[in-house]
């Protein structure tokens, strides 16, 4: 039997390992300076702004005439293109925010929670403004245009929607306006966009806070530590090309959607067009994925390198230790060319299935 001293000693006992154990929680931090690794991917995003505006067609005279005017209704076919792919991107975006509250209601210092939060709203911000800017300024190029402006527009007023009876008739996004079908385009594209903004913010901050340390006392504390740091960054890394894939799936749904209605002499030519900016696009989503995750790679393989050179210079006069099995046994194998090689394996797919074509989607 346990008399009651002995149970207050346990129950005390109890009491400080837990009071430890969110004391230490709540001292994990993200060094600050390491929130600056969100400028690569806003350098990226400059970039590809920079080169959409100077570099990229928008003026394409695309002529009329391709477009086939039998068959009217296969309009149809690209629109339930986009509205699938859409949705799922939308859920994709919630998953990644939803993903990244969880981890900011953990116990962790006040100062990273609140640059965590600021640098996503950041992003966020930076990410809407060319939708604030089209709307300020009609002569600001959209998006669309790198495929033939009159073709696109033309091949979406071939449809109608339920309820758009009138240009001022309402429906679920507002107004109906001239060509209801495009602008359901345009209202669910810039929803898209806003979402698109959220979720890579969210993919931004919760690759960096993988970078997460607090106060250890011993070499195994630290290990396990690092172990959750890598885990946690391959979790980050394939929630990240699970949100670029089905983002180049939106991409290309709405490229597509005129190629029903092209007749069949100039499907070929219209169909490269389409290919080749879906490439661009592909090749900028990829880069801004690599440009958020091999900083927060290389450090953790330097951090593992670090523990390591110490855990030998510690152990070396055992015999018959080996580092290589003590770095397996806690999680720590992967080195940075493991890192490397993960990253691009995962990216390479996506830019070479565009680069030959996307055979689904171009029927």
């Amino acid at each position: 039997m346990i008399d009651a001293d002995s149970s207050n000693m346990c129950y005390d006992f109890l009491c400080c390992f837990q009071k430890r154990k969110r004391s230490d929680l709540s001292n994990r931090r993200v060094e600050l300076r390491y929130f600056s690794i969100a400028l690569v991917p806003v350098f990226i995003f400059g970039l590809h702004e920079l080169i959409h505006h100077h570099l990229i067609a928008t003026d394409l005279n695309v002529p009329l005439e391709i477009l086939n005017d039998e068959n009217t209704w296969l309009e149809a076919v690209g629109r339930l293109r986009f509205l699938a792919a859409s949705w799922f991107f939308a859920s994709l975006a919630v998953l990644a925010v939803a993903l990244l509250i969880r981890n900011l209601t953990r116990p962790m210092a006040r100062d990273t929670r609140i640059a965590a939060i600021a640098t996503v709203l950041a992003i966020f911000m930076l990410a809407v403004v060319p939708t604030i800017q089209q709307y300020v300024t009609s002569t600001t190029p959209r998006i669309y245009h790198q495929v033939g402006k009159a073709v696109f527009e033309t091949a979406l007023s071939r449809g109608t929607l339920p309820g758009c009876l009138e240009p001022d008739d309402y429906w679920l996004l507002g107004t109906c306006g001239e060509i209801p079908v495009f602008t359901m385009f345009m209202r669910v594209l810039d929803i898209i966009n806003a979402l698109a903004g959220l979720a890579v913010g969210a993919l931004i901050v919760g690759m960096i806070l993988c970078l997460a340390t607090g106060n250890h006392e011993s070499v195994e504390e630290t290990a396990a530590e690092l172990a959750r740091g890598l885990h946690q960054m391959r979790q980050q890394l394939y929630l990240s090309s699970l949100v670029l894939t089905f983002g180049m799936f939106f991409a290309s749904s709405w490229m597509y959607w005129p190629l029903p209605l092209i007749s069949e002499t100039e499907k070929a030519a219209y169909n490269s067009l389409i290919t080749a900016s879906a490439l661009f696009t592909g090749t900028y989503f990829c880069l801004l994925m690599l440009s958020f995750y091999l900083p927060v790679a290389l450090i953790l393989d330097s951090r593992v390198k670090n523990l390591t050179r110490v855990v030998s210079q510690v152990e070396m006069n055992k015999k018959g230790f080996d580092i290589e099995d003590w770095k397996a046994s806690r999680g720590l194998k992967e080195g940075v060319g493991e890192v490397l090689r993960t990253g691009f394996a995962i990216v390479a797919p996506i830019l070479a299935s565009f680069a030959g074509g996307i055979a689904p989607l171009a029927v």
